[in-house]
């Protein structure tokens, strides 16, 4: 299916477009939404389109995503009008019909992780702002607000799954994975893309100064009942437990 869409758009004389940004893989034809913290590092090794990339940032939600692939099929147009008259250049509306198109051909996935152990993880990243240096955890979780408060790419999102859902507020990606249940998802993730996902690599990326395995024993009740309280979305739709 994929492979005809993509004749479809882009013909036998058009290349595939590749490097749009890391998240889209053209070849393969997925779209693989990086949740910073959540294993996306060795997912990303794995499925990522190699650069450079017109956006280098290799965490943009699902709607951006979407948006660019418009952007990029516009940046593939402009400066192809080589004959008058009769030029095949497309209109406006044809480009956004094809990015449309594209975006629903694409195989889209994410991944998810405990938000209690997320956040361990978030506190004790060496990446990004480095709270772990300059507070304590009880401290961090107090101003811990959004999914992404130590990561260096200002894309703010209040849960994990604000960077998945469309305008709507409706999950716009065709699998989510859970970081905890990523053995079975290996499988699950091949049979639901039709073959296009395949991850080899069953051991995460791991950041061997973080509790995070452990991550219970930095909480005390109010430390605990504040990531239930902000992060009740992801809990209550993934089913996640302290």
């Amino acid at each position: 299916m994929f492979r005809t869409l993509r004749k479809t758009l882009f013909g036998k004389d058009k290349a595939t477009p590749r490097n749009l940004n890391e998240a889209v893989n053209f070849e393969a034809g997925l779209i693989f939404i990086a949740v910073p913290k959540t294993g996306s590092t060795t997912v990303r090794r794995q499925v990522g389109s190699a650069g450079p990339h017109l956006i280098p940032n290799p965490h943009l939600d699902i709607q951006q995503i979407r948006d660019l692939l418009y952007t990029w099929l516009l940046r593939q147009e402009l400066g192809t009008n080589d004959r008058f008259p009769g030029s095949a250049v497309r209109t406006d509306t044809d480009l956004r019909d094809d990015a449309a198109r594209w975006f629903e051909g694409l195989f889209k996935f994410s991944m998810v992780r405990n938000p209690w152990a997320r956040a361990v993880s978030l506190y004790h990243r060496k990446e990004g702002v480095r709270v772990g240096e300059r507070m304590d955890f009880r401290s961090f979780v107090k101003n811990h607000f959004h999914a992404s408060d130590t990561c260096r790419h200002p894309t703010l999102h209040g849960n994990q799954v604000d960077w998945l859902t469309d305008a709507d507020g409706r999950i716009a990606v065709d699998h989510v994975a859970k970081l905890e249940d990523l053995n079975a998802e290996v499988a699950t993730l091949a049979e639901k893309s039709n073959g296009r996902v395949h991850l080899a690599a069953r051991t995460m990326n791991r950041n061997e100064a973080s509790p995070s395995t452990a991550y219970r024993d930095l909480y005390d009740d109010h430390t605990r009942h504040l990531i239930a309280t902000r992060f009740e979305k992801d809990i209550d739709l993934f089913g996640y437990t302290f």
